[in-house]
């Protein structure tokens, strides 16, 4: 590694997976880190709970995948399925065993990584990780950013080269910017129920991954060790507060599972889906990366992995400049992840959320004999999953000058 041009710690917004994630690849390569991150704890919350094989490669950098695995359910198959049939089309990730060290989908909680990251962290002297701090102001300067962040009773003025905004969906380095975060909302929104109880033992043929069709409807299921993930959408004319209520919930599920219930919820999430985008991921010594830059519907699992995606881009073209290489290569950055964002990621999120939302009885024939084609064909199941798994994202943007 060369001198670094300046001492000066890069400030991170946001503890979050990727904030977390750009933090340790920078002090594993030598450079000081803030992290400014409002809440007091490391959010566990269970937003997000797929790794996808290209995101699992880019953890090993840090020797992150193994532990991770293990606190986990990997997914070499998953399917979608049309509920109370035998009806299933299965795509196999050993197809792609290839072109990846881990030819599967791992579902595991996101916190678990935000905790194997802090844990190496807390070891790093390079790192000043900071839990309960505000991001209340922020003046990008032509040489440096100054970022004001206060926590009850103190306040403090950091000076920075380069600042990662990283502070997710609601952002407010973005806001403090007056950045657009131009989009739209998808129509439905979704609900996610953690639930403990032995769907597999009940619904034949079920697979740790699965994407169900019913009569007029649909649901996912994801098995996290003995947890389900059961995730549907709700009625649109109720109030959020209604669609979670217990009773309601219970009720949801009972429909799909008849007989099987009361079952033990033991989280009841709701989601607004949107799918935006900010006109350029660098605004001078700012540098945005994962829901501060983008987001998308989450079907598919794409968010949390191209966040981490984005992460790996940016630190990739980050430290050479602080080496002393010239700052356009983060206008490549931008160039690279941005693109991979609109023409990737959520292009093919937003086709996931419409083949699960489905209801259509002739168009989804079509769906339905285009993936019944699909896993038929070795082919084109390998390209078809490529896509899913994010590798060709990964590829693409290596293509990208």
């Amino acid at each position: 590694m060369a001198d670094p041009v300046s001492n000066s710690p890069v400030v991170i917004a946001g503890a979050g997976p990727v904030g977390l994630f750009s933090a340790l690849l920078l002090v594993r390569q030598g450079y000081p880190v803030v992290v400014l991150e409002q809440n007091t704890e490391v959010t566990e919350d269970m937003r997000a709970s797929t790794f996808h094989p290209a995101t699992l490669d880019l953890l090993d950098r840090c020797d992150l995948s193994g532990e991770l695995v293990a606190m986990g359910t990997p997914a070499q198959r998953w399917q979608y399925m049309i509920h109370g049939t035998d009806e299933r089309a299965i795509f196999d990730l050993g197809v792609l065993g290839d072109l990846t060290r881990h030819p599967y989908r791992l579902q595991c909680e996101q916190f678990n990584l935000t905790r194997l990251i802090v844990e190496r962290l807390r070891q790093e002297p390079l790192c000043d990780l900071r839990l309960g701090w505000q991001v209340t102001d922020v003046d990008p300067g032509e040489d440096q950013v100054r970022i004001r962040a206060s926590r009850p009773g103190l306040s403090e003025t950091f000076q920075t080269p380069w600042l990662i905004a990283a502070d997710g969906g609601r952002s407010t380095v973005r806001k403090r910017l007056g950045l657009s975060f131009e989009g739209s909302v998808f129509p439905k929104t979704s609900i996610t129920l953690v639930v403990r109880f032995p769907f597999e033992n009940h619904v034949p043929g079920l697979l740790g991954v699965s994407y169900v069709w019913t009569d007029d409807a649909h649901y996912s299921l994801m098995q996290i060790r003995d947890l389900w993930r059961f995730s549907y959408s709700p009625n649109q004319s109720q109030t959020v507060e209604d669609a979670l209520s217990e009773p309601v919930a219970q009720a949801n599920m009972a429909r799909v599972f008849p007989g099987l219930g009361p079952f033990d919820l033991l989280q009841r999430n709701y989601y607004t889906l949107h799918q935006r985008c900010l006109a350029s991921f660098r605004v001078n010594r700012v540098l945005f990366a994962g829901d501060s830059a983008h987001l998308n519907s989450p079907a598919g699992g794409m968010g949390m992995n191209s966040g981490l995606h984005d992460a790996a881009c940016l630190i990739e073209h980050l430290v050479p400049v602080l080496e002393g290489a010239g700052e356009h290569l983060l206008d490549r950055y931008d160039r690279r992840r941005r693109t991979i964002a609109l023409e990737e990621v959520q292009r093919l999120s937003a086709k996931n959320y419409r083949r699960h939302r489905e209801t259509d009885p002739e168009k989804r024939k079509v769906i339905w004999a285009e993936l019944q084609e699909t896993t038929r064909d070795r082919d084109k199941m390998r390209a078809f999953l490529m896509n899913s798994s994010m590798i060709r994202s990964r590829q693409r943007e290596q293509e990208i000058a």
